[in-house]
């Protein structure tokens, strides 16, 4: 019997250990978290300082969970390879889609919503309805960004053609230039580079909008540490709704001059 006490001792023991040894890294390691760079109000550096309502709320949701979190600026596209891959824990922020269910974790409430809309030179307006309008322009968008099933179809059959760039900051560059008819990209986000920019009369958003307003989430890597870890979801889930239903998100938006 002894021996067969020291060899259950002798199996489980390694396994006991290596579940402790991984709940103590997660504890250890910061959450780490990617956000798309240069994207006022919602990520962008200010005096050297990290910024932003999505920033604000990731970093306040992990203050109340007591864990350590550190969030990257980076181009789109890197942090879509980085979920896809599991070099990042969660990203922000994403409309919900759901061929990305297969690399990502919706978390919920979202941490904002967005409208996309199309921007041209004043002057130069033109009726928008849908995605073939802009059939034959050149049209600036931020690398990666998959704005609905039509645009993307039209993009994929060569009636739209796209000009990719790493943020919408350089798009501007680009219309300011003469170099683009035409770009799609976050309405709010765009409204303020314009306006700190003073390109605000330059620059203008058509009506009617590419994309109406849809929830942007804070997304898990289902290649990442925490993707098993239903614990850490409903903890995150229950602050962020906490937040919400308390004023700290409407809060936040109001800071960066949000309704």
């Amino acid at each position: 019997m002894r021996c067969v006490v020291l060899l259950r001792m002798k199996i489980f023991f390694p396994l006991i250990l290596t579940l402790f040894m991984s709940e103590v890294a997660l504890c250890s390691e910061a959450f780490y978290v990617m956000s798309e760079q240069n994207a006022p109000p919602y990520v962008f550096v200010e005096n050297g300082k990290k910024k932003g309502i999505d920033y604000d709320i990731i970093t306040e949701a992990a203050r109340r969970m007591g864990i350590d979190v550190k969030i990257d600026f980076v181009p789109w596209l890197r942090m879509y390879k980085s979920l896809e891959s599991g070099a990042c824990d969660g990203g922000s922020a994403f409309f919900h889609i759901k061929e990305r269910e297969s690399f990502v974790i919706y978390i919920n409430p979202p941490l904002h919503h967005s409208t996309y809309a199309v921007f041209v030179r004043s002057g130069e307006e033109f009726e928008y309805s849908s995605p073939a309008s802009l059939y034959g322009k050149r049209v600036g968008v931020t690398r990666g960004y998959r704005l609905n099933k039509e645009f993307s179809e039209a993009v994929t059959s060569g009636k739209i053609n796209i000009e990719e760039v790493d943020n919408s900051s350089l798009n501007i560059q680009k219309m300011v230039t003469g170099r683009l008819d035409c770009m799609v990209s976050n309405r709010d986000a765009t409204l303020i580079q314009l306006k700190n920019a003073g390109l605000s009369d330059k620059i203008i958003p058509l009506e009617i909008p590419v994309i109406e307003p849809r929830g942007l989430h804070l997304v898990l890597s289902r290649a990442g540490r925490y993707a098993k870890n239903r614990e850490f979801i409903s903890r995150l889930e229950s602050v962020l709704r906490a937040m919400e239903d308390d004023g700290t998100f409407q809060n936040i938006y109001s800071l960066y001059g949000l309704p």
